[in-house]
């Protein structure tokens, strides 16, 4: 029969082994390789606000450790899907079937391993080699490319997926070399999705300045047209001033689509910062040189609630000279509520009010113009009263 003590020392031996299983299973499961806990490039796509869901590595692109993209051997199976999707693009005249070439090459990349597969974009890129899509520049969901066209943005594009910060090496390098305003344009997205806490953003400002110094400005690109989102993301007074004086620029060079894009820039700007256009107002009033329906356009986004844009909502009604029917647009789209939407290279589209939030914030602007009333003067007068009959009445949407 057992003694006690040996059954107390089978219990502890007992106990122990249990403790020593309990552990290999736990460290089994907890020490898989680092490549089979990350989720997939397919998984991984880039989310709405991309800065804010870099890999957490993405915060030390200075440190000058080697990064895997740059430092890995390039996957021969990729290497060659790349060259075979070169070759299908140079010989294939059919959209259709450039599509699919395009859906392929992606498809190839999605499902190979993260470091090599960057590795072999990085060398291909350095080679120089490229052929047309024959497709357009499209943006598509969150700032990632909906169809592109050549084969060195659609890897540009895949990059920053499979390592963020082999893409703002390679960014750099090609917004030294100009090779191509799309090129430069994707590089620009790269770098501003490495921005993760600002420290990028005087770099960004100057690489997207040089670019409109660019001889590419005379006959913008779809790409060089797009980078005009950059300057939304930047903001504040310095790139402000520079879209007024580039509308102004491209306007008499009758570069309709510079023109275009720079107003529609800071029309966004506008929105993101009404005081913009209190601190540009008074400094310099030269910028109120656009055509009448533009300048009524960006002055309708004044918020007539706050004294400094008040202020300046009287002078431009009763003192700012008008070309003809220039107030009455003005009368028929202030305030102005509306937005543009549409895939962005880096900024998300801007939140729109609800119904309950338009009607309260048209009933304080109500109250603004009946004090501004007695004070208008000459056609002032009668845009205050048509904005606020408008306001006070709204017509059914049909």
């Amino acid at each position: 029969m057992a003694t006690p003590r040996t059954i107390r020392v089978c219990i502890l031996l007992g106990i122990s082994l249990g403790v020593i299983v309990g552990l290999l299973v736990f460290l089994k499961r907890h020490s898989l390789p680092a490549s089979l806990n990350v989720p997939s490039v397919n998984q991984r796509m880039i989310p709405t606000n991309r800065k804010n869901n870099l890999q957490p590595e993405a915060t030390n692109a200075r440190t000058g450790v080697p990064q895997p993209g740059l430092t890995a051997t390039p996957k021969p199976q990729i290497t060659a899907l790349i060259r075979s999707s070169l070759e299908a693009f140079r010989t294939n005249r059919d959209p259709a079937r450039a599509s699919a070439i395009l859906r392929a090459l992606r498809d190839g990349i999605h499902q190979a391993a993260e470091d090599e597969t960057a590795a072999s974009i990085v060398a291909f890129l350095n080679t120089g080699d490229d052929a047309p899509t024959e497709l357009p520049f499209i943006v598509g969901p969150d700032g990632m490319m909906e169809v592109v066209p050549s084969v060195r943005l659609a890897l540009l594009d895949l990059l920053p997926s499979l390592d963020p910060l082999a893409a703002l090496e390679v960014a750099r390098e090609l917004m030294d070399q100009r090779t191509s305003a799309d090129e430069y344009a994707l590089a620009l997205r790269n770098m501003a999705w490495n921005d993760l806490d600002g420290d990028l953003r005087n770099e960004l400002s100057r690489r997207f300045m040089d670019l409109l110094k660019s001889p590419w400005l005379d006959q913008p690109s779809a790409g060089f047209l797009e980078a005009f989102d950059i300057a939304v993301e930047i903001g504040g007074r310095p790139m402000f001033d520079r879209m007024v004086a580039l509308a102004g620029e491209a306007t008499a060079k009758s570069n309709v689509a510079a023109s275009r894009a720079a107003f529609m820039s800071l029309d966004r700007l506008i929105v993101r910062d009404h005081t913009l256009l209190t601190t540009a107002l008074p400094a310099d009033a030269g910028w109120m040189d656009f055509a009448p329906q533009q300048r009524a356009s960006l002055m309708s986004r004044l918020d007539i609630t706050e004294p400094g844009q008040r202020d300046v909502f009287s002078r431009y009604i009763s003192t700012t000279p008008h070309a003809a029917g220039e107030l009455e647009y003005f009368a028929k789209v202030f305030p102005n509520e509306n937005f543009l939407y549409g895939h962005r290279l880096v900024t998300a589209d801007d939140a729109t009010p609800t119904i309950t939030e338009v009607t309260a914030a048209d009933a304080r602007v109500v109250a603004v113009l009946d004090a501004l009333d007695a004070a208008a003067t000459g056609e002032g007068v009668t845009a205050i009263r048509t904005i606020r009959e408008r306001l006070k009445n709204p017509k059914p949407e049909r």
